[in-house]
């Protein structure tokens, strides 16, 4: 009996190593297994639920008399995800950014179809409850950046998605996220290591900006920013099921002096600062079979908008001269 039990310890505790916390695990060999789990040995569905959060603060002086200002606005959404045909769908509410505590719910709802060519089909419902008005769907076939759906799928996994310009941290303990053991993996990204993933990001387009004039001050507004990142890895399979960012900490004085600019400047002696009390997002995500995604009847009868993407395309390329 005691041998029995033995056995039984000793196979708990095998088990355990090789479906649990591993601590001979390292940070980069954790990034390795997950961008592998993500990219060859996820099913074909994933379902995302997004929280975004955005409180800042204002603070204005004239040199006499100081007033602070909130700036406000969140959203929820929850994502479905058909990697099998590379459909979407998306919804939830906005509040919008707002000021003094006048915010702007907004229900939303996003519909992205691919058809066999590649082009990708949008459906977006908005609706302003309260307001009177009823909600209204639009459609759009745009040309995404002059690529189809499945190659900027293709580059998407081709790229390290999962790795940045920033050295990652494992913690010593296993956490637990959304019932899940996990490993949990952080970084902080500062300004330079922010600006070589949207330059890597605009060359996935096919757009270069590692020399143009307007995007180097576009970039510069970005000094001061810290990005804090947060993966939890499950111990059994790999797969992320939540991340975390938030840019708290950050210093936004170059955002602040850009602002004043934008305002025609300042007055001698006064002065405006942005404040971060809490930018951040929190994403779940979990995996299973595919799911069809069916765009309903009254988007399918929305007229066709204008091709909103290809506008940005436009400035972007022009930012990218």
């Amino acid at each position: 009996m005691k041998r029995k039990v033995l056995f039984c310890l000793a196979a708990l505790g095998t088990a355990s190593m090789l479906f649990g916390f591993d601590s001979a695990e390292t940070a980069d060999s954790v990034l390795e297994k997950m961008q592998t789990a993500v990219n060859e040995n996820s099913p074909g569905g994933m379902e995302m639920a997004m929280d975004m959060n955005m409180d800042i603060s204002l603070d204005v002086s004239d040199g006499t008399t100081s007033s602070s200002i909130d700036l406000t606005g969140s959203g929820n959404l929850d994502i479905n995800i058909n990697k099998e045909s590379s459909d979407i769908s998306m919804e939830g509410t906005l509040t919008t950014p707002s000021l003094l505590g006048l915010s702007q719910s907004v229900t939303m709802k996003m519909y992205g179809i691919t058809s066999e060519d590649g082009a990708f089909d949008t459906y977006v419902y908005r609706e302003v409850p309260d307001s009177g008005e009823e909600g209204v769907w639009t459609h759009s076939s745009p040309e995404l950046f002059g690529l189809n759906m499945e190659e900027i799928m293709k580059q998407t996994i081709d790229t390290d998605f999962f790795k940045w310009d920033s050295d990652f941290e494992l913690a010593s303990e296993p956490v637990t996220a959304d019932g899940t053991e996990c490993y949990l993996l952080s970084t902080e990204i500062d300004t330079s290591s922010l600006g070589t993933s949207v330059e890597e990001a605009a060359e996935m387009f096919g757009i270069d900006i590692s020399s143009n004039e307007n995007a180097e001050m576009v970039t510069s507004m970005l000094d001061g920013l810290r990005v804090k990142l947060e993966y939890y890895v499950s111990t059994a399979d790999y797969f992320p099921v939540r991340f975390h960012m938030d840019l708290n900490g950050s210093d936004l004085s170059a955002l602040s002096q850009y602002l004043a600019m934008a305002m025609g400047g300042l007055a001698e002696g006064s002065s405006i600062d942005l404040v971060a009390n809490d930018i951040s997002m929190d994403v779940s995500v979990s995996y299973g079979d595919a799911k069809e995604i069916i765009v309903p009847e009254e988007a399918l009868a929305a007229p066709e908008t204008e091709d909103v993407l290809g506008k940005v395309k436009n400035i972007l390329g022009e930012l990218a001269g």
